[in-house]
Parts: structure tokens; C-alpha cells; sequence
């Protein structure tokens, strides 16, 4: 009996041990928010009446608050997953999200989501591709958001709208037209 009882016991601290570690390995490293400037609209038009281009560049930056905006409004990702916190950088037409989600208000797990870009008039679309843990790919069954729509003419003034967009490496380029 005795034997079995030390078996037991070194079963349970060995799972014990193993689900620390594993909380420890998805952890998030950094702090990340949700926390979002409005686009400067007016800097905007600015800017392209003073190149005389119908085009405006977006930065890195201001896709990054764009796209956190996006997310604070659904950030109930799935019933027991929400994005606490977030930060994107550009690669062309593929955006990368280091995220902090927490897992059935307790847990909190980091991770890193991909998105492609797409222009979908009249709307941005931010289809969610892959999901990582730290090296561990995560099956897109296990974990996928819906797509982010950025609706891109409900920042622009009226008598102007999207004809077009474009991604560079670290910008996204809106060519305009008149309605």
C-alpha cells in the first residue's frame, strides 16, 4: 500500500511540475494593451493636398491603432478567450500581432497571430492565419478569430472614398476618389 501511495504521489507532483511549466512557457513576455489614438484625419488631407496626390500613406503606427481599435471592440474572442493586449508591425500585406489573451479570466497566455490583408470594398479585411506560442504552432481548429473589418470610408470626409489600396513594407497606401 505504501508503495502505491508513493507512486501516487510522485505521479501527481510530476503533472504538477509539468502544468507550472507549461504556464510558464505561455506566458506573455512583454505588457500590451488595447489602447488606440483616432486616425488624424485632418493631418491626412493635409498632407495630400499639399503633395496634390488623391493618395494618403498610412504608418505603422497609425495601422497598429487602427487595427487595436478593432480589436477592443470584439476582444471576446471566444467564449473563454480575451485579447487583453496587443501590438502589430507590418510586412506588406501580412501583419503580425504579439497579443496577451487571457484564458477563462484567469489564465493569461501569449501569443503571436498573423494576418493577411485584403481590401474588400468599401472595407479593410484582416483575415487571422496562424497562431503561435512561442515555437509551437497552434492548429487554426484550436484557435481562430473571425476576420477584423476596418471600414476605411468612415474616416475620410464625404465627398471622398476609397478607390484602392496598396501594402508596402511598414505603410499602407490609400489611393482616394471623389463620390
Amino acid at each position: 500500500m505504501g508503495k502505491l501511495f508513493r507512486a501516487v504521489l510522485s505521479l501527481a507532483v510530476i503533472a504538477a511540475l509539468a502544468l507550472a511549466g507549461l504556464y510558464m512557457y505561455v506566458r506573455p513576455t512583454q505588457q500590451l494593451d488595447l489602447a488606440y489614438s483616432e486616425l488624424p484625419v485632418r493631418g491626412k488631407i493635409a498632407d495630400m493636398l499639399t503633395n496634390r496626390k488623391l493618395e494618403v500613406a498610412l504608418t505603422e503606427p497609425e495601422v497598429n491603432s487602427l487595427l487595436k481599435k478593432a480589436l477592443a471592440e470584439h476582444a471576446q474572442v471566444q467564449p473563454d478567450v480575451r485579447v487583453t493586449g496587443a501590438q502589430f508591425t507590418l510586412e506588406g500585406d501580412r501583419w503580425i500581432a504579439d497579443v496577451n489573451l487571457l484564458y477563462k479570466d484567469r489564465w493569461e497566455v501569449g501569443a503571436r497571430l498573423y494576418f493577411s490583408m485584403r481590401w474588400q470594398e468599401p472595407n479593410l479585411i484582416a483575415s487571422h492565419t496562424e497562431t503561435q506560442i512561442k515555437q509551437a504552432e497552434i492548429p487554426l481548429d484550436w484557435f481562430q478569430l473571425e476576420p477584423l473589418t476596418l471600414p476605411l470610408n468612415d474616416y475620410l470626409p464625404k465627398p471622398a472614398g476609397v478607390r484602392g489600396v496598396t501594402f508596402d513594407n511598414h505603410e499602407v497606401k490609400i489611393a482616394l476618389k471623389l463620390r
